[in-house]
């Protein structure tokens, strides 16, 4: 899953409600300058992870690194869990190389071995969060339709947002993915997605992401929280950014299975 973030508010907030927007008005052009806005090279960040029940208790907390890696076409995305021992070391690598279904290999120290997650696996929750292994995919423009709803809509105090569904387009994206469609706020400054809203095969919305906190990361906005809640059974898994690097050096060892493996 790659995020930015907002400051400056008085002023952002202004400009915000002048923006013309100079690309097409339609929902694929607006998920591809959304891409090319959001997305750097490399990117290195440390996150605090909590499970949250659905009265609000943490139920447990974990420390997670993400690597992220663009080069030749190729999009590499690592994340390894590094706290507390009960997760250490077990990992995900998700490799795009802008065919109908990525390629996602997991690893768990407790049978040392990498497994290759297949097909509609990869709509199977991960690590006891509310993700499942497709919600870290990035738009995966190349297999879905996009489909512009809103162009202004209210997505904060003063902020506006496209609103755009997506639907799987690939045959082989639409028999793999546990949703039905994807509904992106993508706000219109920082064209960074604030909120996704997860449909599931039947229709009805299963789950809601919030980014929130949105700060300037070298040429990026990046945000420091994301909430995945499960509206089914009302928990939460948050993701908390505690330092984040981009477009810095990056060997292509943190993103591969090699490392994926290291304990």
């Amino acid at each position: 899953m790659k995020y930015r973030h907002w400051i400056a508010a008085a002023l952002t907030l202004a400009s915000a409600t002048m923006t013309t927007v100079s690309f097409g008005a339609d929902g694929t052009s607006v998920i591809k300058e959304s891409e090319h806005r959001i997305k750097s090279s490399t990117e290195k960040t440390v996150y605090k992870m909590d499970l949250i029940d659905a009265e609000g208790k943490t139920t447990q907390s974990r420390d997670i690194e993400l690597y992220y890696k663009k080069q030749g076409g190729v999009e590499s995305t690592l994340f390894k869990f590094t706290a507390p021992p009960v997760v250490q070391g077990t990992g995900l690598l998700i490799v795009d190389e802008a065919k109908p279904v990525n390629d996602i290999w997991m690893y768990l120290p407790a049978t040392r071995r990498i497994r290759r997650i297949a097909g509609a696996e990869k709509s199977n929750w991960f690590m006891g969060t509310e993700f499942t292994h497709e919600d870290f995919e990035d738009y995966k423009s190349n297999a879905y339709s996009f489909q512009l709803d809103k162009e202004g809509e209210a997505c904060g105090a003063e902020q506006q947002c496209f609103v755009i569904t997506a639907t799987a387009s690939a045959a082989a994206e639409k028999d793999a993915s546990g949703y039905s469609r994807k509904v992106y706020w993508i706000e219109r400054e920082t064209m960074y997605p604030v909120r996704i809203d997860y449909y599931d095969k039947a229709g009805a919305q299963a789950k809601r992401l919030d980014v929130r906190k949105l700060v300037k990361v070298g040429n990026y906005w990046r945000p420091q929280v994301y909430e995945m809640r499960n509206l089914a059974n009302g928990r939460m898994t948050r993701l908390t950014a505690l330092s984040r690097e981009v477009d810095s050096s990056l060997d292509d060892h943190f993103v591969s299975q090699r490392y994926l493996r290291a304990e």
